[in-house]
């Protein structure tokens, strides 16, 4: 078990020891390395400011894959065994840019420049990739710019998309995957500093035992909140068990039953090729869910953990029906996340307990979903109600009714009063109006900075109308196409 970090950074091998557990990638970047092409802006995950590339091998291709997160909040030892790719390694130089860099300077993308590295840093995500440059904006929508609009910004992403491989780049990539085919066994990280400590263990019993032994340390894996609570709140965490290292924490499959099985720690990137063929309607969803930064940092297993009343995750999961497995190194048991959540960010999860996974049972072919995100903004911003809707029609009535809200209550919840007035009704007017008043027997929501309560109710009630009236004319069509 490795007690020093290692990685890959500015052409060499870094080791380094003696520095905080939370210190985070922007800060070692800039304060230590005077790497400051990487920017601070927001400091919490949002402007994007701080992009940099995190390469890992994937030794079956022999090839290096890259994902773009924020440096902000992402904690130094979360880098060990990985590339770290900032600005200031895609070209060599003033004289000889990057594809994307010097699409950039042509299309005049550039004003104050306080953004650029970070935007920089996503094109050339989307460049690695070999992406259309038809998803620039997917790609750049956790970036954001006060001065020139997107228009040469988004100019520069066409131009640059489909460009070759520049050769510096590629040569500094063939040198990182000289030192990642130079690395022995991953066996774990056990990093410490003046009593302080990050364990990242690389089996299943491992973390479990970890856990056990310390029950008050924090778990961790994409923090894209823990980080905001360190840069923000000023706050202290003395013990934190990283839970990204074990192979079955990241996991995403089907199992023999067809249930989708989620590890814990699979971020919204790894999760989705598999969940969008469960709720292929969820693609808005999804893409609204966070900029491409934080899915491919955040976790599935984080957000329902987290137990936020307004996370976007929680509402869908609980209307496909999800259940969490919780794991300890005495054994294991399937919840229901209906029953996992016990109030305002309290779960059922036990001291010596870890989410190993999230299942979501298989889909009946008939099953109709919709996902609706309502919030200030379309990208980057929290909802102020997410509503979720799920049910099946059989002969013109409503069955197997989940209909589950986020920001509506202290938890997550499911709509028990709502889906009961509809389950087994005729798809009709009447349905209408007994769910609209049950909804307001099943949720008193709260005034807060996002939305009044007024608001959040009545766009409750609004959302819902509109999908049950939808229903309505769908059944209203299956009836008039029905053979005689």
């Amino acid at each position: 078990m490795s007690t020093v970090l290692e990685f890959f950074l500015k052409g060499e091998a870094r080791q380094v020891a003696g520095l905080d557990t939370t210190l985070t990638l922007l800060d070692y970047l800039r304060d230590h390395c005077n790497l400051t092409g990487t920017k601070e802006g927001c400091n919490e995950g949002d402007c994007g400011a701080c992009t940099v590339l995190l390469g890992h091998y994937e030794p079956l291709s022999e090839e290096v894959r890259y994902r773009a997160v924020n440096a902000c909040i992402t904690l130094l030892p979360a880098v060990h065994r990985h590339w770290v790719v900032t600005v200031e390694d895609l070209g060599d130089g003033p004289d000889n840019l990057h594809p994307v860099q010097d699409a950039m300077v042509r299309r005049h993308g550039s004003q104050c420049g306080f953004c650029t590295p970070g935007f920089v840093m996503s094109l050339a995500a989307l460049h690695l990739d070999a992406a259309s440059p038809d998803q620039a904006e997917t790609y750049i929508a956790g970036n954001l710019c006060r001065c020139t609009g997107y228009g040469p910004i988004l100019e520069a992403a066409k131009d640059s998309a489909e460009a070759p491989r520049h050769p510096a780049f590629t040569a500094k990539e063939h040198a990182a995957a000289q030192w990642f085919r130079s690395l022995s066994l991953d066996t774990g990280l056990f990093y410490e500093r003046e009593g302080d400590r990050y364990d990242a263990p690389v089996s299943l019993k491992a973390l479990l035992q970890a856990r056990k032994d310390d029950p008050d340390a924090v778990l961790v894996a994409g923090t894209t909140e823990l980080g905001l609570w360190v840069n923000k709140d000023l706050k202290d965490y003395p013990s934190l068990i990283s839970t990204t290292r074990v192979p079955e924490m990241t996991a995403v499959t089907f199992l023999v039953d067809g249930t989708l099985s989620i590890g814990g720690a699979a971020t919204y990137e790894q999760a989705w090729p598999l969940l969008r063929q469960v709720i292929p309607e969820g693609q808005d969803w999804f893409d609204r869910f966070a900029s491409k930064q934080i899915r491919q940092q955040a976790t599935i297993g984080g957000n329902v953990v987290n137990a936020s009343p307004i996370g976007d995750g929680p509402p869908v999961l609980l209307a496909l029906n999800a259940s969490v497995k919780l794991s300890s190194i005495s054994g294991e048991r399937l919840v229901p996340l209906t029953d996992f959540f016990t109030g305002y960010k309290q779960t059922a999860l036990a001291s010596d307990e870890v989410l190993t996974a999230i299942h979501i049972p298989p889909r009946e072919n008939d099953r109709q979903f919709a996902a609706l995100k309502v919030s200030k903004r379309k990208d980057q911003d929290i909802s102020a109600v997410m509503a979720v809707f799920s049910w099946r029609l059989e002969n013109g009535r409503f069955r197997d009714v989940r209909i589950a809200f986020g920001g509506m209550s202290a938890t997550p919840m499911v709509a028990q009063n709502t889906n009961a007035a509809l389950e087994g009704k005729d798809a009709s007017a009447s349905a209408v109006e007994a769910a609209l008043t049950a909804l307001s027997e099943d949720f008193s929501p709260i005034d807060d900075l996002r939305a009044s309560a007024w608001y959040r109710t009545t766009v409750a009630h609004n959302l819902l109308d509109a999908a049950l009236r939808e229903a309505i004319d769908s059944a209203t069509q299956q009836h008039e196409e029905a053979p005689a």
